[in-house]
């Protein structure tokens, strides 16, 4: 499964562009659109990893949560909506292309229609949660490198193309 790093720059490279033209609030809009990517992995403070939260299902409830309430993702209800859902969604679908190392393996991706786990060939190296052993460190690194290589460029081309916007609507 991919790092926060891996699910921050996914969700703020689909984020920035579902949520319109970049503002003087830019800074902010991105932490909440990042914020939105990791938060799929709060499950593990309950112990169901990779279930309900990492779903279609989960990212629509997001959808229209930070709609109720006016999260400042973007300017209007519609963009706020699918802002989140987005960013919510690419968490599920990274972890999707996850090398997963625990039961049940892959994520319940199409939640509330099918409680299935879903996992294709993995493409992103796991992250361990495992400290006390060797290679922790220099593994996690290398897994989040590998993640920015992949979706840096994503996120970079996002960015360029939000503030080409945002210089035509001036």
């Amino acid at each position: 499964m991919p790092s926060p790093v891996g699910h921050a720059l996914a969700a703020v490279a689909i984020g920035w562009v579902a949520s319109g033209p970049a503002g003087p609030d830019l800074v902010r809009r991105s932490v909440l659109i990042a914020a939105l990517g990791i938060a799929p992995d709060l499950d593990l403070l309950i112990g169901r990893h990779s279930m309900e939260t990492h779903s279609v299902g989960a990212a629509l409830l997001a959808g229209v949560a930070a709609t109720a309430m006016r999260l400042p993702l973007a300017s209007t209800r519609l963009r706020i909506f699918l802002t989140a859902t987005l960013a919510w969604a690419t968490h599920a679908i990274l972890d999707s292309f996850g090398a997963d190392t625990s039961e049940p393996f892959g994520v319940m991706m199409f939640w509330p229609f099918s409680r299935e786990h879903v996992l294709f060939e993995p493409f992103f190296d796991p992250i361990s949660r495992r400290w006390w052993l060797d290679g922790f460190v220099r593994n996690n690194l290398m897994a989040a490198v590998w993640e920015v290589v992949i979706l840096g460029p994503l996120a970079v081309v996002s960015w360029l193309v939000t503030q080409r916007n945002s210089r035509r609507n001036v």
